[in-house]
């Protein structure tokens, strides 16, 4: 009976979660490989998920290998008494609905059928169990046949909820986004799929940079998926010809805010005069794309702790004395620089971002599996802003700076 009961879990876990699982990720993958979807995003995951589960599960008295054939088995006598209450419930509230489309003696027909369902219900007479239920489903094609659906109605109603649930959660929620690029080494290395919080600052409309409601704003150190912050980044050079990011997201750190003075001093970073306390703390190595060759190399640089307003972070610099002009953020912008301090286009580059092109800010790493760094599980889980993760020497370099990890 055990291995009986095993067998047809097996079955239905292969059938309903595995297949139309592996089939969903697999198809997305490609997609994205492709580039025919802007990102490997688990709503779409999800989304053909559910379109192949139900797929599935309507095909289910035809699936091929294993299936219990026994009627008493217990496993079908739960399933027969679920059904025959999710039977007569649903004829109860048709009938309810649609009592005026319907004469008396309809009512009191369906009706005497639903009690009769009802009593081989409670308890179980398993011999009148199944006539009742043909009985009241007779009775109801009769006089509820325009108010019942057919199956290929209830599957399509069923998809179009799931696809409303995940764009719902995908314009207002939260966001997938692939790290294209090593600007933001060793905080995201490249090929780490993020979840963006979407509604942290505000909730905004659907494809247009444009806030409707504001709940706060961007805090020091945080770090923000934004679009277009400038005229070169929305696709034009100086002189006004086209450029080559048209449309490009941006994930950066905020260094300022509005009416701050931002500025470079021999690698320290001045917000109103006011340096930001950073520590050496050794050195760390991770993949980067050598730009003569066009392969991935293994670079070691100088690795770094500072602390901005609540946030403790890592950020790698190899070039000292580099000075950036002083900046001041305008009203309405914010000021980013990337943790890859050497590698990074940002606003020393191309000025602030305004706050309503801001998408959501950083939250985890829900995956990590990709060139050059290949599957990555430790990663998995990561909180972005969750503080720096160091070995037990960075930490003792900190403490003698005297810094603390949160």
């Amino acid at each position: 009976m055990l291995a009986k009961f095993l067998l047809q879990k097996l079955w239905y876990f292969i059938w309903f979660v595995a297949l139309p699982l592996t089939v969903a990720w697999t198809v997305v993958d490609i997609l994205d490989r492709m580039r025919a979807v802007d990102e490997f995003e688990p709503w779409y995951v999800l989304l053909l998920f559910a379109i192949l589960f139900m797929s599935v599960y309507s095909l289910r008295d035809h699936l091929p290998f294993w299936k219990d054939r026994d009627n008493d088995s217990p496993w079908n006598r739960r399933r027969r008494l679920r059904n025959a209450r999710q039977l007569a419930s649903r004829m109860t509230r048709l009938t309810a609905r649609h009592r005026e489309r319907i004469s008396d003696k309809a009512r009191d027909e369906i009706a005497q059928a639903i009690v009769q369902l009802t009593a081989a219900v409670d308890p179980p007479d398993w011999n009148r169990l199944d006539p009742a239920g043909e009985q009241l489903e007779s009775i109801a094609g009769r006089h509820l046949a325009f108010a019942r659906k057919s199956p290929g109605r209830e599957y399509f109603e069923s998809i179009g909820i799931a696809v409303l649930i995940a764009l719902s959660l995908r314009i207002f929620a939260v966001e997938a986004f692939k790290i294209p690029s090593e600007s933001m080494v060793p905080t995201l290395m490249v090929g780490d799929h993020i979840f963006v919080s979407k509604y942290q600052y505000g909730l905004s409309l659907p494809f247009r940079n444009q806030q409707l409601i504001r709940f706060g704003d961007p805090a020091y150190g945080d770090i923000i998926v934004f679009a277009k912050p400038s005229r070169q980044e929305q696709g034009f050079t100086d002189d006004g010809t086209p450029g080559t990011l048209v449309g490009t997201d941006f994930i950066k750190r905020v260094i300022g805010l509005p009416g701050d003075r931002v500025e470079v001093r021999r690698s320290t970073v001045y917000v109103n005069d006011q340096p930001i306390p950073r520590c050496r703390v050794g050195r760390t190595t991770f993949k980067s794309r050598d730009p003569i060759t066009d392969e991935w190399v293994d670079r070691t640089s100088e690795l770094w702790v500072e602390q901005h307003g609540d946030h403790l972070y890592t950020i790698v610099e190899d070039f000292l004395f580099d000075d950036a002009e002083p900046m001041v953020v305008p009203p309405g912008q914010v000021l980013v620089f990337g943790d890859n301090r050497d590698r990074s286009s940002d606003s020393r580059m191309w000025g602030t971002v305004p706050i309503q092109n801001i998408k959501g800010r950083a939250m985890i790493i829900w995956w990590s599996n990709e060139r050059p760094h290949g599957f990555a599980w430790h990663r998995v889980g990561t909180r972005i802003m969750g503080g720096p993760e160091l070995t037990p020497a960075q930490t003792a370099a900190l403490q003698k700076c005297h810094m603390s990890l949160p």
